[in-house]
């Protein structure tokens, strides 16, 4: 109780920053691992080294907070950090994650979440029966204290809320209660309710540490799940395989036509080719993996026979989808050299890269009939992906690569400029000569505002990204300025 209410109140102060998640949520996400490790110690069962691992990667995944300033990416490592942290409190920090399921992964994600918003209750219930005990027990210090204690939490919120409006509707009260007075009871609210929110979360999440968050509806429905014979699975997966391989034969001009199916295509514009189809055949490449992982769960019977047919129906369909890949691929190709890349579309391709990992992982392990292998491996490559991203840095390669093609691509779009971040920020300031003048004062206001000497930048929000802004903002700040009081500028 005592480290999930310090959480509590270090979260709403750290988050209370005027920029977006850095050296702050870093910082708690250091608070809560020393808070589980400190916990699980005292507790007497101990993480294990691998759930001391998965910690470790949730340190990382915070730490790279302190790298981009992408939206999207902060998004990815968040869920990372999320997942990471959930992983060792399934089982109460022992090892399991080397031999687990796709459904022990979710469940660890959704009873992380489950258990701590309601760990709490579980920790006052527990606290409150080693006070009572089974039998009349002798009222030592230090039962009485922890009654004092208890009590004194419990009415610290009517405390604060009635004497906060007694001391704003009686001048003669507040004058004897002293410089409370003057309280602000809308700051006081917002910092009390963040606070009581966030040391709520944390205690649940570190009871959760102590005493594990599996799902009982979860287990049920591994130990329930139906079956099906050969036949029914083996019909049901030709369906599927000739629907894709319908697909692949009307569709293969249009799917690998590229440039000249579009020409000769009357009414067909590149943004129609791509656009129409790029994000279907990745949402449908997502889901081939989990009907295939159904497909196989279904399958009651074992047999070498039964392992054969599925096997060649399964191969089948990884062809059939690293086809659907290739179309992918060559759909995106022709829009970004017709209208240049964006970050989503960056994003969504390294998705898609990861996404031919898994279909090829699930070929190795499954087809080996290792398919306890299958989700640990896709879990590791999941955290690959979120690393690769940072390096990669998607808002830095979009402006580069729309710079690189204005003239390809018919001219610049300033406001999709104007919107990349500070991960761009850098490469804008460099390059900004190269665009036109009325682009040129428009970006240059932009960073100005942003990122200029007049922009407060606390150390707490402090961000690698955001920092090399400022830098190269600061080291122009003459030319921006001259270039932003253009009377060009529209």
């Amino acid at each position: 109780m005592l480290a999930g209410i310090a959480l509590g109140i270090a979260g709403d102060q750290l988050l209370r920053v005027p920029a977006g998640p850095g050296l702050n949520v870093f910082l708690l996400f250091v608070g809560l691992a020393a808070a589980v490790w400190i916990v699980t110690r005292r507790g007497g069962s101990p993480l294990s080294r691998e759930a001391s691992s998965w910690i470790g990667v949730g340190l990382l995944c915070g730490a790279a907070l302190l790298w981009r300033g992408s939206g999207i990416l902060h998004f990815g490592t968040l869920v990372a950090a999320f997942t990471a942290f959930s992983l060792p409190v399934l089982n109460a920090g022992r090892a399991w994650t080397r031999r687990s399921g796709v459904l022990d992964i979710f469940e660890a994600v959704a009873g992380a979440g489950l258990f701590s918003v309601s760990g709490s209750t579980r920790l006052m219930n527990r606290w409150r029966r080693d006070q009572v005990g089974a039998g009349t027990q002798r009222r030592t210090a230090r039962a009485v204290v922890r009654i004092a204690v208890g009590g004194v939490l419990l009415a610290l919120v009517p405390l604060v809320v009635f004497g906060a409006l007694f001391i704003s509707a009686d001048e003669v009260f507040a004058t004897i209660v002293g410089d409370l007075a003057r309280i602000n009871l809308e700051t006081f609210g917002s910092h009390l309710v963040v606070i009581a929110v966030l040391s709520w979360l944390a205690c649940g999440y570190l009871v959760s540490a102590s005493s594990g968050t599996r799902l009982e509806g979860i287990r049920r429905l591994k130990l329930v799940r139906p079956t099906l014979g050969i036949a029914e699975v083996a019909t049901a997966m030709s369906l599927v395989d000739l629907l894709f391989l319908g697909f692949v034969i009307v569709q293969f001009r249009y799917l690998f036509g590229g440039g000249s199916w579009v020409e000769v295509t009357p009414g067909l514009t590149y943004a129609a080719y791509a656009r129409a189809g790029f994000f279907q055949l990745v949402a449908a490449v997502a889901l081939a993996i989990p009907w295939l992982l159904a497909a196989h769960t279904l399958l009651g019977e074992r047999s070498p026979r039964a392992r054969a047919v599925f096997g060649g129906l399964a191969g089948v369909h990884l062809l059939l989808l690293m086809v659907v890949v290739a179309s992918a691929m060559q759909r995106m190709q022709a829009y970004q050299t017709a209208y240049g890349l964006t970050e989503l579309r960056v994003v969504v391709t390294a998705v898609l890269v990861w996404l031919t990992v898994i279909v090829v992982w699930f070929g190795v392990t499954v087809f080996s009939g290792r398919r306890d292998r299958f989700a640990f491996g896709g879990l590791v490559t999941a955290f690959v992906l979120v690393g690769a991203l940072q390096f990669i840095n998607p808002a830095g390669l979009v402006a580069r690569h729309n710079l690189d093609r204005i003239e390809p691509l018919g001219g610049v779009d300033v406001e999709h400029l104007n919107s990349l971040g500070s991960d761009a920020a850098p490469v804008l300031v460099a390059r900004l000569d190269e665009l036109p003048d009325d682009a040129q004062c428009s970006l240059a206001r932009r960073l100005l505002d942003q990122w200029g000497p007049e922009q407060p930048a606390g150390w707490l929000s402090f961000n690698w990204s955001e920092s090399r802004a400022r830098h190269a903002v600061d080291d122009n700040l003459e030319t921006l300025r001259s270039l932003a009081d253009a009377r060009e500028c529209s």
